[in-house]
């Protein structure tokens, strides 16, 4: 059935609502009609026209203005029934079965909601459809962080479609401060992931050279051009560049030293890391994600991961307000340092703000899929 052909006989206000209804429609979970649902609206037409025989008569006319016939209504309703009835059974995409709490399970919720083509939708729960690239990648990196490596064709299945939603460019979709996040998180999780087979390896590369391409002088990266970077997207596209040196990607050493050394220069002496070089402010978010990727990616440069320790030591590992952005990053500082009482405390806290349905400020970005990614990295391995 064409809906478009129906639609143009719609005013184009009723149009664009029936459209975003069907969008809507569409991004449900799918469910089972009624039996005969498309049956018994039909005969519901049919047994209204036969009662109306003046439905077939020219349009009535006042003062030269048109006025709509019952007929015209009348399809029009029949249209909006039908298109109603597709959206609800006729849509092809698979609906994603999900345990009834992914505060139990946070690694099986993201299995159970993985798309068939190896994604994630964020419109499904809660999230921004512009960070899709991003958030497949965290979802990936949560499963194949279970220890008990449950989730390896998942992990497989989600690498190819992050692979597949990269441009020829290298990057992963979206513009200013959704391309840098996307590039960041997507770049880290093909890297970290190592996929197999020569399409994985050239997306890496690719992916990398975009990386370097994004880099400021400085040695940083930022949401914004013309900035020389910000803690936050540097530390995570220091880790992309770090595993991706470690898979052999040669051209990412440099702008791995480059990095490094910016996220250095981001650190103060009392223990906190400025969001840019120089800034007013302290965030426990930053200072512990910096941290953890001095003490990681940087492990082979002399004083870093000295200098990661020493920030871990200024972190607090009591928080009141749910945050899971800074709890997985907190759980991650702690473990690198050896210090697990805290990285406990810390991922203790997390949990029980989950599952006392807490309000997380990340949910609007990335809805379920991002607080349960982040509750399952920051998960006891």
């Amino acid at each position: 059935m064409n809906l478009n052909a129906h639609l143009s006989e719609l005013p184009a206000a009723e149009a664009a609502a029936f459209r975003t209804l069907v969008a809507r429609l569409q991004a449900a979970p799918q469910r089972e009609p009624a039996p005969q649902l498309a049956s018994r609206i039909l005969a519901a037409v049919a047994s209204e026209r036969t009662q109306r025989p003046t439905l077939n008569a020219q349009p009535i006319t006042t003062n030269h203005k048109p006025v709509t016939s019952n007929y015209r209504l009348w399809r029009w309703a029949a249209a909006l029934a039908a298109g109603l009835l597709a959206a609800l059974t006729l849509f092809d995409r698979p609906a994603a079965p999900q345990p009834a709490d992914p505060a139990a399970d946070p690694a099986a919720w993201l299995a159970a909601s993985q798309e068939a083509d190896g994604a994630w939708q964020p419109a499904r729960h809660g999230g921004d459809p512009a960070y899709r690239p991003a958030l497949t990648a965290l979802a990936a990196l949560a499963l194949a962080r279970d220890p008990a490596d449950r989730f390896r064709e998942g992990v497989r299945r989600a690498a190819a479609a992050l692979v597949a939603m990269q441009a020829a460019d290298g990057a992963f979709g979206g513009e200013g401060r959704v391309r840098a996040y996307n590039q960041a998180i997507a770049t880290c999780a093909l890297a970290t992931l190592a996929p197999h087979g020569p399409a994985a390896a050239a997306a890496l590369e690719r992916a990398v050279a975009c990386s370097r391409a994004g880099q400021s002088a400085e040695g940083g990266w930022d949401y914004e051009a013309g900035s020389e970077g910000n803690a936050a997207v540097t530390a995570w596209q220091v880790r992309a560049l770090a595993a991706a040196s470690e898979r052999g990607v040669g051209q990412a050493n440099i702008p791995l030293r480059k990095g490094l050394r910016w996220l250095r220069g981001a650190a103060r002496g009392a223990g906190g890391v400025a969001y840019h070089r120089g800034s007013a402010g302290r965030s426990e978010s930053l200072a512990a994600l910096a941290a953890y990727t001095l003490m990681t990616s940087g492990r082979s440069f002399e004083g870093l991961p000295a200098l990661g320790r020493h920030l871990t030591a200024a972190l607090s590992a009591a928080d009141g307000a749910a945050d899971c952005y800074r709890d997985y990053a907190k759980v991650m500082a702690f473990e690198s340092a050896g210090d697990t009482a805290r990285a406990e405390a810390v991922r203790g806290g997390m949990l029980h703000r989950r599952q006392a349905g807490a309000q997380d400020p990340w949910e609007p970005i990335g809805g379920t899929l991002y607080t349960c990614a982040f509750t399952a990295l920051a998960a006891r391995q």
